[in-house]
């Protein structure tokens, strides 16, 4: 299970918000391949293929970010999967802050993004 990093942009829950981060980003040539926005005080995570280019372009234009580390596994798509890798973590002490997953159209596996209180012992924990 690899530990990746993710850009996290906090910003206000308004019409419009997440286009405009989006399309910062796509002006500066960096792809998305992953999110989540969630929440009142809107807190997006992103998967990006060059966050140190995205945490500035983002921040020049007045967002706040913060790179954080997340782990990312792939199981079968199929009952019980989540269920299983979330009751290995707990069993080791690991809590999961977070999680956003997707599973594409026509794949039998799925992507799993976990937010977790230690990522190295998730990686070695989860396989």
């Amino acid at each position: 299970m690899p530990i990746i990093k993710q850009l996290s942009v906090t910003a206000p829950n308004r019409p419009g918000q997440l286009a405009r981060i989006c399309e910062s980003l796509a002006q500066n040539k960096v792809n998305i391949t992953g999110v989540d926005a969630s929440g009142s005080n809107r807190q997006i995570r992103l998967l990006v293929n060059n966050t140190a280019r995205a945490q500035k372009v983002l921040q020049k234009g007045g967002w706040n970010t913060r790179v954080e580390e997340a782990v990312v596994v792939s199981a079968s798509d199929r009952p019980g999967q989540l269920a299983r890798i979330a009751r290995k973590l707990a069993q080791r002490g690991v809590n999961i802050n977070y999680a956003y997953a997707t599973v594409g159209r026509g794949s039998n596996r799925a992507a799993i993004v976990l937010g977790v209180s230690n990522a190295k012992k998730a990686a070695r924990v989860v396989k």
